[in-house]
């Protein structure tokens, strides 16, 4: 029963907030969720994310971000570059030819000429920095106003954060995830729609360059009122609920969500954040390094403090560098310690060449491939696993030093793994037309089917043991916000879900009492047990 409760619980579970370091660059960041309209099977939803090490000047103020201000730029090198949230992490995307980066340092540097004047001896040496650092590239061609020209029918590429590519159409580009799921962008670079693979859409409507309203394909609206400077004043859902947002200048002092919950910021000259204050007196505080604008240490809701202290290779202090984070555990002060290591591509583009961390005393080292940055070594105090990828960079085997193995094969049109391999048997997946995982089954004689909505949601689960000769079919019905509120069991009976004002699980009834809730999870954990063992997220 506590297996079935927990089954319920993360197909109905609540988004919630984030806060924490990257000690890769001492970047601190934290998001919430404002806004969250249920109807459907989807949410529409509107999250925003601060970045201390931002630049940018978002819907949300200076340093913040949200989904829907993932912005696409096209560089002077014929790559593309996503902005994910607008002020988030850097997606690159390359053709399948080389990058010709001397001839970009060429075109900037003709840019450059035309505004000011520019001596040979200048000209050399920045051009041969310029091919040696695609972040220097970029940030030239973006203040001379430089980029390639992408003809239509163009594809690029990336790996970075799974399988994903661009398409340049005749207005605007096209970003595919292999999961089915696309986003369009205009000639500008906006995001204009998102589509998933079930065709759920949420399009952007722009009025002089700024958004004014979303709408989704179920009928949900959002609708923006901005400040004469364009920052985001309130956001009103169509039943008249809102969120609202306050600013000093270009910072975010003040939000109210959906829900009433408010939250007060306040930030530095550098406009990075010092404190976020909470409507029951609680209070996280945020010190930054004078030097290098770090975070140094954070003092959490809870007041417990973390200190975060930053070192370096002295020969190669830009390629070689580490983290120590100090915090209390059991009454005493414990330090882990996070090391990098940075390479260079040949078109001078950087990439995690290794990491180590010792944590308690436990070291892991991993080596990353430099095209995909997949893990190719992990060294776990001793234990060796190391990985082989084909040339889409898919993981391909998996082996470790204890013997074990792991071996997948992929469906040749989705990519998708179609069957797995390792030491206790095989397991074979099929999909159907729109990416679900629609059967698996084992050496051992399990199997499960799995028969979805239109919406994407499981309709229908029947579960096979050959050895039992047992078969058991699942049927289930959503409510209007998506969520399960009855599963079936021929013969056997039925559970029913009732939900709160807040969605979380009121009431579970079953008219077969614990019999049915018996059959329901062992039903689960033996989809569970074919998928599971095989070491893969199948992306249900």
């Amino acid at each position: 029963m506590k297996f079935f409760k927990y089954f319920l619980f993360t197909m109905a579970l609540p988004l919630t907030s984030q806060a924490g370091v990257n000690l890769k660059n001492g970047n601190f960041y934290i998001n919430y969720f404002d806004v969250v309209v249920p109807g459907g099977g989807k949410n529409l939803e509107i999250s925003r994310t601060y970045n201390s090490k931002s630049t940018t000047k978002g819907w949300f103020g200076f340093g913040w971000g949200s989904d829907f201000e993932t912005k696409l730029e096209v560089a002077a090198d014929r790559s593309v570059i996503i902005h994910e949230n607008g002020s988030g992490a850097e997606t690159r995307f390359v053709p399948k030819d080389p990058i010709d980066a001397a001839q970009a340092a060429n075109n900037i540097i003709a840019a450059m000429r035309v505004k000011n004047k520019v001596s040979d001896e200048v000209a050399k040496n920045l051009s041969e920095k310029l091919i040696k650092d695609s972040d220097l590239r970029q940030a030239y061609a973006k203040k001379y106003n430089v980029r390639a020209n992408i003809k239509e029918g163009v594809e690029l590429f990336s790996s970075s954060r799974g399988l994903q590519k661009v398409l340049k159409l005749s207005n605007g580009f096209k970003r595919r995830f292999n999961d089915g799921k696309y986003e369009l962008f205009d000639e500008n670079g906006n995001l204009t729609s998102i589509h998933d693979r079930h065709g759920y859409k949420i399009f952007l409507n722009y009025d002089d360059g700024k958004l004014i309203s979303l709408k989704d394909s179920l009928g949900k609206q959002l609708f923006f009122e901005l400040y004469s400077d364009g920052k985001i004043k309130k956001i009103t859902t169509t039943g008249g609920k809102h969120s609202s947002y306050k600013y000093d200048d270009e910072d975010l002092v003040e939000s109210t969500d959906i829900a009433g919950n408010k939250y007060k910021f306040s930030y530095d000259g550098n406009h990075n954040m010092k404190s976020v204050n909470y409507s029951d007196g609680a209070k996280m505080e945020i010190v930054y390094t004078k030097k290098t604008q770090f975070v140094s240490q954070i003092s959490n809701r809870s007041g417990d403090v973390t200190k975060y202290k930053y070192e370096s290779n002295s020969k190669n202090p830009n390629f070689h560098y580490w983290t120590l984070v100090t915090k209390k555990s059991g009454g005493r002060e414990v330090t882990n310690r996070y090391e990098y290591e940075i390479k260079a591509r040949p078109d001078g583009s950087q990439f995690t060449y290794r990491t180590l961390t010792d944590i308690n005393g436990f070291k892991t080292e991993t080596v990353y491939s430099e095209c995909c940055q997949n893990p190719t070594k992990i060294d776990r105090n001793g234990a060796v696993t190391t990985f082989s990828y084909d040339e889409d960079g898919l993981l391909t085997r998996k082996t470790n030093s204890s013997g074990k193995f792991l071996k997948l094969e992929y469906d040749k049109n989705i990519k998708k793994i179609n069957k797995v391999t390792n030491n206790r048997g095989w397991t074979k997946f099929e999909y159907d037309k729109k990416g679900n995982l629609s059967k698996a089954r084992n050496s051992k004689g399990k199997s499960i089917l799995l028969i979805y909505d239109l919406k994407g949601r499981i309709s229908k689960m029947i579960d096979y043991q050959k050895k039992k000769t047992k078969k058991r079919a699942l049927t289930f019905k959503y409510n209007a916000a998506g969520k399960p509120v009855e599963i079936a069991m021929s013969n056997i009976g039925r559970i029913k879900v009732s939900y709160d004002s807040y969605g979380e699980i009121k009431e579970v009834k079953s008219s077969a009492g614990s019999k049915m809730a018996v059959q329901v999870t062992n039903a689960f954990k033996n989809l569970l047990s074919i998928v599971k063992p095989a070491g893969v997220n199948l992306n249900m």
